[in-house]
């Protein structure tokens, strides 16, 4: 009973002190320069590209039209992701491979023989074996140069791809067939010119990177990417056909077609980035190969898991889905939760410094004025007494939080209107889940007040540490900073998952990871798992409370 009046009477100084609101002033006046910064893309991912006005137009641009969202050229990427797990199990194309390089050693051979013994080598006999390597040659190149990159099973770097270009044209410039001895010998002098018998010698040098799928593995993209999702496909232009032979309801028509675009382009991406992540411990340099450089892995991944969220959806129809802090994605227009969200990501970031500031005034100011001494004469124990403190500072950054967060979700209201459109986001990088975008933001400002508190914890340890609380209050401040930013350069590292500052932002493990506003920027801790991270945390504040308090007492 005495922590909760203590309790009381603290949480009515915190709120209401000049600090305090000169501390909500700085965050409003930050949120309204935040405002006039805002500008997020309010592009919608899927729309079609052809203009259409009647059905009659909108069914004939879609059937039989010429555009990149027309069925055949979607159906065409189903055809390339077939291609694509084919051959991935083809081993012609390296045995080919290993053939045209043996043989291209034996040329290298014959050329310093003939270096070293001009007048008796080479002989006519041996013109047979370098027509035989230039057509052979010529025509692998004229294969890999046809097919993408992710269709051959031998990869190589764009340097590599050139060499093998200039060779086949050295080739075929300088070989001829039914040459005689001199013509050999002239053709010979030419290939051993140094810019030309180094291009040998860098082609001979090329290690061919040899790697295939399992046969378990190539299955499983089959189906998932190939045999589905071309069921699917077909389902969605059967409807399209009824719909337009019965209502020629427009719209239901733009809905399916723009849903038969979204099935085929995720479908698409999702066997690229899946062939990524099995490549991508096998060969160096593989993202840049592949085109995934400016990519996170973690990012890839949820990337995969919504996709397949979208791509076995039973309904046909086109659903829209706001992703994560992008909730305009899905309609094209910004919306109230863009902008709430946006400014509660910088309210939490002033939070954190009130909190400690707060801590800062009940367990450093207090204890230097002897209002601690003169509440413990007055009947109350040590821990109520610390009990109460804590809670008021709980209470009272919660209650900030809460007031401004939904001060700034009506006012976004006001400014944007409200969207109704669900939020499709990935969970642990691992399920993905449909929650309501208010519901998403009430996990964000849950999570903001949870960060708060582990720092508030911190900053009551230095408080009870030492006595120079003025001190102590900026190290709690530079602590604060050095975790913020470490969280923005290191939390993509495993070893930073051994800090605790690391597990503070538990919002990231509810699909908010990788988000970038600026210089609020974070990345999915590697490894990370919400459950570990919260019970790590929990046990560790738990044990920050219990220490920090028997130091009080002693103090």
């Amino acid at each position: 009973m005495k922590a909760l009046k203590i309790c009381f009477y603290d949480f009515r100084r915190l709120i209401i002190n000049p600090i305090t609101l000169c501390g909500l002033i700085v965050a409003i006046v930050a949120c309204v320069i935040a405002g006039f910064c805002f500008s997020p893309s309010v592009a919608p991912t899927y729309t079609l590209s052809y203009i259409a006005s009647t059905a009659d137009e909108l069914y004939e641009n879609f059937m039989f039209g010429n555009y990149d969202d027309s069925a055949d050229s979607l159906s065409a990427l189903i055809i390339e992701n077939e291609n694509i797990i084919r051959g991935q199990q083809n081993t012609l194309l390296i045995e080919n491979y290993q053939t045209i390089q043996t043989d291209t050693d034996g040329l290298i051979e014959r050329l310093r023989l003939y270096n070293s013994y001009p007048d008796i080598y080479p002989t006519e006999s041996n013109n047979s074996l370098d027509v035989t390597l230039r057509d052979d040659l010529d025509e692998f190149y004229s294969t890999i140069s046809a097919m993408s990159v992710y269709e051959c099973p031998i990869y190589f770097t764009e340097e590599e791809v050139d060499t093998i270009k200039n060779l086949s044209t050295l080739l075929n410039n300088t070989i001829y067939a039914s040459a005689n001895t001199n013509g050999i010998r002239t053709m010979y002098d030419v290939l051993l010119e140094e810019e030309n018998y180094r291009l040998l010698n860098a082609f001979a040098d090329i290690e061919a990177v040899n790697w295939q799928l399992g046969v378990d593995t190539a299955v499983a993209l089959e189906v998932d990417y190939v045999v589905n999702v071309r069921s699917k496909l077909r389902d969605i232009l059967n409807e399209f056909d009824t719909v337009y032979s019965d209502t020629q309801d427009f719209n239901t028509m733009v809905n399916l077609a723009i849903n038969y675009e979204q099935i085929a382009t995720l479908a698409n991406y999702n066997l690229k980035a899946e062939l990524y992540l099995h490549l991508s411990d096998s060969i160096p340099n593989i993202a840049t190969r592949l085109g995934f450089e400016n990519q996170e892995v973690q990012e890839i991944r949820q990337a995969i898991i919504r996709n397949n969220y979208i791509i076995n959806e039973e309904r046909l129809y086109y659903t829209t889905y706001s992703s994560p802090m992008n909730f305009n994605e899905a309609t094209g227009s910004v919306n109230a939760y863009d902008f709430a969200y946006y400014l509660i990501a910088i309210i939490g970031f002033i939070m954190v410094f009130i909190g400690i500031f707060f801590v800062y005034k009940l367990f450093g100011r207090d204890r230097k004025k002897g209002k601690v001494d003169v509440v413990l004469t007055q009947d109350a124990s040590f821990n109520a007494v610390f009990a109460g403190k804590f809670l008021a500072v709980f209470f009272a950054t919660f209650t900030l939080l809460l007031i401004v967060s939904i001060l700034i979700i009506l006012t976004s209201f006001l400014i944007y209107g409200a969207s109704f459109t669900p939020v499709l986001a990935v969970f642990n990088l691992s399920s993905a889940y449909v929650v309501s975008p208010i519901v998403y933001l009430l996990f964000k400002v849950l999570c903001i007040e949870f960060e708060v508190m582990f720092f508030a914890l911190v900053t009551m340890l230095l408080m009870n540490v030492s006595r120079k609380f003025d001190l102590m209050f900026g190290v709690s401040l530079g602590i604060y900073a050095v975790s913020f930013v470490m969280n923005i350069f290191l939390s993509g590292f495993l070893v930073y998952a051994l800090l605790p500052f690391a597990h503070t932002n538990l919002f990231s493990y509810f699909g908010g990871a990788n988000s970038s506003f600026g210089f609020l920027n974070t990345v999915f801790i590697s490894g990370g798992n919400f459950f570990i991270s919260l019970s790590y945390i929990l046990v560790l504040m738990l044990g920050l409370y219990f220490f920090t308090n028997q130091l009080f007492k002693r103090n």
